[in-house]
């Protein structure tokens, strides 16, 4: 009870928080206009000499001459400057805390969204009791437990925002910009792209590239994206020569299958589809519902029937989301449909965490291309590919190892395969 007035508090007092909480002092600036002058640099210098500052302080002040102003241009195309080199982070979303971690910023990672603790190092949510526990309790320097939840999917808590002092707010869309520039006064940058869409433009790449140029890690954004091509051509080198009647027809349930047919609360289930999903179509399947009208849709049975999928995967976000497997093969009304005539009724893992995270969908791309085609991709070993995508993203060994014994299906499934 304590800890629910404590937030209402907050965000009751969120509309008192001024612009003017933030501000920025620029190493080197003497004369207060946020630029370091050639003059100024000399100034240091001779400072240095005097031993009044240190030679790492100079070496800054000299670093903020030749870099500083910068300027970012956003997803949003709005344009971001900057004074100083960005030390402390806040970030609206896993999604964008991910790209931060990977690209070698989690020090200087000061707060972020509330499920962020359980979406980067896959576990159960709010509890922590099962999951991802090694990685959980390693990343960001084993500071994940005690890291600051400054917003929930429903409410953002600016006084604690503003209390943190950010350097920057990196949030992936745009409907909250306005207040955070208001009530906090520091840059926010819109860092935008879907994890599982392989593009510059509205996907995973325009978000790393937006995000190293505001942490000055460009090599590292690049590094990234590259990692990321080269998982993508490994498995497109086949399916790309794969013709149209060599790729099966596959249904996908992005949203489970825990509450049945269809979930009148949340609007999605098993009826719930994507007209695309990159993963997918890379790994040599056919989407059933490409070119449905729309793009996450809400389908009949009698469609998911009339497509006669040859296989059907089943998101899996959690060990007991498994179980709707042999119901979807049970189910009278699905009898007729090929995939569960023939037993092709998968998990796949969960394609969702508050987001669209960038290294589940990629170990989902490889796991689809080794169940569609499993003579082509014999010598691809899913668990070293996890575990290496996850690393690349988190910095934390054997994460896939730990998510596949939890979630239970891949390490059945990978036993199963003597993969």
């Amino acid at each position: 009870m304590a800890s629910l007035l404590f937030f209402l508090a907050i965000s009751l007092a969120m509309a008192a928080v001024p612009a003017a909480a933030y501000s920025v002092t620029v190493p080197g600036d003497l004369d207060g206009d946020m630029i370091v002058s050639a003059e100024e640099v000399a100034a240091a210098k001779t400072s240095l000499s005097a031993g009044k500052i240190t030679a790492e302080e100079l070496a800054e002040i000299e670093h903020i001459h030749e870099n500083y102003p910068r300027t970012v241009v956003d997803t949003a195309g709005r344009k971001v400057t900057f004074y100083k080199p960005v030390e402390r982070i806040i970030t609206r979303e896993p999604d964008t805390a991910r790209i931060v971690i990977a690209l070698g910023e989690g020090d200087n990672l000061v707060a972020s969204e509330q499920a962020v603790k359980a979406c980067l190092c896959p576990t159960t949510f709010g509890t922590f009791d099962a999951g991802c526990l090694e990685c959980y309790h390693e990343i960001l320097d084993r500071r994940m437990p005690y890291l600051p939840e400054i917003s929930t999917r429903f409410d953002i808590y600016y006084e604690l925002i503003a209390s943190l002092n950010p350097d920057v707010i990196i949030t992936s869309g745009t409907t909250n910009v306005q207040d955070f520039e208001n009530k906090i006064g520091c840059p926010v940058v819109v860092a935008g792209g879907d994890g599982w869409t392989y593009s510059r433009e509205n996907g995973l790449f325009g978000m790393i590239e937006v995000i190293g140029d505001v942490l000055e890690r460009e090599d590292e954004a690049e590094e990234l994206i590259g990692f990321v091509e080269s998982k993508i051509d490994m498995i497109r080198s086949v399916g790309d020569t794969l013709d149209d009647g060599e790729k099966p027809r596959v249904y996908f349930a992005p949203r489970g299958a825990k509450l049945g047919f269809y979930d009148p609360k949340e609007g999605r289930d098993f009826t719930r589809t994507f007209t695309s999903y990159d993963p997918l179509d890379i790994a040599g399947g056919k989407n059933v519902a490409d070119g449905a009208e729309g793009y996450e849709i809400n389908v009949a049975t009698e469609q998911i029937i009339a497509w006669n999928p040859e296989y059907i995967f089943i998101a899996c976000s959690a060990p007991e989301d498994r179980d709707v497997i042999e119901w979807i093969k049970s189910s009278p009304d699905l009898q007729s449909i090929a995939a569960v005539e023939d037993g092709n009724v998968l998990n796949c893992i969960y394609p969702h965490c508050r987001g669209r995270p960038a290294d589940r969908n990629l170990i989902n791309m490889i796991y689809m291309a080794k169940v569609l085609h499993p003579e082509k991709f014999q010598h691809v070993d899913l668990e070293a590919e996890g575990n290496e995508i996850f690393k690349a993203f988190l910095g934390v060994d054997g994460v896939f190892t730990e998510y596949a014994d939890y979630l239970v299906w891949p390490r059945e499934w990978l036993n199963g395969q003597g993969a």
